[in-house]
């Protein structure tokens, strides 16, 4: 028996728990009601380009907490931020840091879920502005680069974290197995490469990759080291490279993916969930083109949202996610409808060439009306503010910029501009993400216990099961849900809002084998293996 409440305990842990809507508590809903922030910890030291001449920069990081809470084993998101890979008002914009308005936003939404936060720097520096017969090598050279050491930075990061739990007592108090990366725009970049991007010469080293004066990759391992900047190089120095940058759930925010081909649907790949702009005009919702947001120049070919969620579905990485999409919420039905509306096929709505859908599961896409042009229409700013730190960047770097242009531009891809807009589209997202992350995260594991029925007094058969099973518990315990689990973890038969004392279990279709049954109490979980015949 004990070996049995092991190996039960043990395939819990590894599947996950039922996650619907029913379900409240840490994680699925707002259980603390403000953070704490840690800022400027750095995690990291490496070799930046921003300047030109390449020199040593400390790379920090704002730590966000839930205020209050003591618990030992959170999950965690790392959140990585727009901004063309390149600082504020110097990319021709308004948002570009740790400080932009949807950034403290979304931590704010994470630690009232009870996640730890951490919004990261990372490296910057491309030439978005070259020209002439070498413009276009320039150009998509320097930001292939710039994306690269971003991708090394995310690793870098993880393996810190992963550190202050091995050797530093848990100094944030995370489980570094339920860890997010979630990427909005240039971060999209940095969070699906950081997923995916595992193999230097099959996944760098290929024709569009490759400088057509010097017929070489544009980046170089023998200056910025492998994709993990596991070896020392005059572009890269080491940074924890023992420990593992594995992590679990990425999310792309209106940024793409070098080449699709990175996503092979592996062991050891995260679940991925998507969020893009039919029409932005930077980034591609399918396959197409990045495009410089200053001078609309090209720069290289890439896949955006809704080519990636597509494969990360069908190679199985968003396996565990399938219950969310069933779960009966606004987001959940309309995009059940988005998945059957055509799309013109388009420079960048198509994927391989093909002409597609709206969406697919484990995403949501925005259509703007009329189709037009829009991108970030989650970020707000208030002029009073802007003009306050355009005022002081000019004064610290003698630059002229003006902030009435940098106002004007922005409300060229982002119309209507204003907080009340950016919450309605961050409202939507974090209805998405929230329980597709449960699920992947194994949260329910984290935050109930695993119960033994005679807690509850729950009575269950017959077993082996013909075609029915019986589930009966003390009346002063009602199961809430119950789900049936095969045991390579797929959720054969699932409900939702029980909330009886008794059930009855209808077998149907389901094969004869070993599953394993949970059932979800207030005061826990119970875990019962059955033999259907």
């Amino acid at each position: 028996m004990k070996q049995l409440n092991t190996l039960l305990l043990l395939l819990i842990t590894m599947l996950g728990t039922i996650s619907l809507s029913a379900q409240t508590g840490r994680y699925r809903t707002d259980v603390f009601s403000s953070f704490s922030v840690q800022r400027n910890v750095v995690y990291a030291r490496n070799i930046s380009v921003l300047t030109g001449a390449p020199a040593a920069q400390d790379l920090v990081m704002d730590v966000y907490t839930p205020a209050g809470d003591n618990a030992t084993n959170r999950a965690a998101v790392m959140y990585f931020h727009t901004g063309s890979f390149l600082p504020p008002i110097i990319n021709g914009g308004i948002t570009g840091a740790r400080s932009d308005s949807s950034v403290v936003e979304f931590a704010r939404r994470f630690t009232r879920l009870g996640y730890v936060v951490f919004v990261p720097t990372y490296r910057l520096g491309w030439n978005p502005a070259a020209t002439g017969p070498a413009g276009q090598n320039t150009r998509t050279g320097t930001l292939l680069g710039a994306a690269y050491r971003g991708v090394q930075d995310a690793r870098s990061c993880i393996r810190f974290l992963r550190k202050t739990v091995a050797e530093n007592n848990n100094t944030y108090g995370i489980d570094p197995n339920r860890l997010v990366l979630w990427g909005q725009g240039t971060g999209g970049y940095i969070s699906m490469g950081a997923a995916y991007l595992d193999r230097f010469k099959e996944e760098i080293e290929i024709p569009k990759f490759i400088n057509t004066e010097t017929l070489t990759a544009y980046v170089d391992t023998a200056l910025s080291s492998n994709p993990y900047g596991s070896t020392l190089k005059p572009l890269n120095l080491l940074n924890n490279p023992t420990y593992s940058s594995d992590f679990q759930l990425a999310v792309n925010m209106g940024g793409a993916m070098g080449d699709i081909s990175w996503l092979e649907g592996k062991a050891g790949e995260p679940a991925m969930i998507g969020f893009h702009v039919l029409a932005d005009p930077f980034a591609p919702f399918a396959d197409g083109a990045v495009i410089v947001p200053t001078t609309r120049e090209f720069v290289v070919s890439v896949s955006g949202t809704r080519s990636i969620v597509q494969k990360a579905n069908t190679t199985g990485l968003n396996t565990k996610l399938a219950p969310a999409n069933t779960e009966q919420s606004f987001v959940n039905l309309k995009n059940q409808v988005l998945k059957n509306v055509p799309i013109p096929n388009g420079p960048n709505t198509n994927i391989g060439g093909q002409a597609t859908t709206l969406s697919a599961d484990n995403m949501y896409p925005f259509v703007t009306p009329g189709n037009r042009f829009e991108a970030g229409p989650w970020e707000w700013w208030d002029t009073t503010t802007l003009k306050l730190v355009v005022a002081g960047f000019n004064a610290a770097t003698g630059r002229k910029d003006d902030w009435k242009v940098l106002h004007t531009n922005g409300l060229l891809t982002n119309p209507n501009m204003s907080k009340a807009k950016a919450m309605a589209y961050i409202d939507t997202m974090m209805q998405v993400f929230i329980p597709r992350a449960y699920l992947q995260l194994n949260l329910a594991t984290s935050t109930q216990e695993i119960i033994s029925e005679d807690v509850v007094k729950l009575k269950i058969g017959p077993n082996p099961v013909a075609d029915r099973i019986y589930l009966e518990s003390a009346t002063e315990f009602k199961m809430r849900d119950i789900a049936l689990y095969s045991l390579d973890g797929r959720m054969v038969r699932g409900y939702a809002n029980v909330d009886e004392n008794d059930f009855e279990l209808q077998r149907g279709s389901i094969p004869p084998g070993t599953y394993v049954l949970q059932v979800r109490f207030d005061k826990g979980l119970v875990a019962k293996k059955l033999i259907l015949k």
